[in-house]
C-alpha cells in the first residue's frame, strides 16, 4: 500500500452578504479545492500556501486560526509496470479568506469559478469533499467577524 498526504486551502470571499469558494475543475465533473502534496522540510501549511499559489496565483490569503480539517480516503492506483496498488492518502485542509480574487490557474486544471455553499456541494466531486467544504462552513459561520 502506497500512503500519500495531500495538503490544501478551502478558499473563500464575501460577496454581497454571502460566501463564496473557490473550485478547480481538473476536467470531466472533478471539481476541488487547490491542494497537492507536501514537499521537503514543508510545513502543513507552507505546502499548502505554495500550491495555493501554483494553482491559482492566489499569493495573499488570511488563514484563520482554529481550522484544519482531515480525512482519509484509499483507490487503486495503476503503477508503472501495470499493476494495480491501492493508495491510502490523506488530505488536510486550512482555510483562509482570499485578499483580491484574481484566479491564474494552472495548467493542471481548465477552469475555475467562485460558488455558494449550495452550488459548491453539488460541484464537489468527492463526498469527502463535501463533507470538509460543511465542516469549514460551519466554522465560518460560527465566527463573530464573518457577519453576513
Amino acid at each position: 500500500m502506497i500512503r500519500e498526504k495531500t495538503i490544501g486551502v478551502i478558499i473563500f470571499k464575501r460577496q454581497g452578504k454571502g460566501l463564496r469558494y473557490l473550485l478547480l475543475h481538473h476536467g470531466g465533473s472533478y471539481w476541488n479545492f487547490p491542494k497537492g502534496r507536501q514537499e521537503g522540510k514543508e510545513t502543513e501549511l507552507q505546502s499548502a500556501l505554495r500550491e495555493l499559489s501554483e494553482e491559482t496565483g492566489i499569493n495573499k490569503v488570511d488563514i484563520l486560526d482554529g481550522f484544519r480539517d482531515e480525512y482519509n480516503y484509499d483507490f487503486d492506483s495503476r503503477i508503472k509496470d501495470g499493476t494495480r496498488e491501492k493508495v491510502y492518502k490523506k488530505a488536510i485542509f486550512f482555510i483562509g479568506e482570499v485578499i483580491g480574487d484574481k484566479v491564474k490557474i494552472s495548467d493542471e486544471h481548465i477552469d475555475f469559478d467562485w460558488y455558494d455553499f449550495d452550488t459548491c456541494l453539488k460541484r464537489l466531486f468527492f463526498q469527502e469533499g463535501q463533507d470538509s467544504l460543511k465542516r469549514a462552513h460551519q466554522f465560518l459561520l460560527s465566527r463573530q467577524d464573518i457577519v453576513l
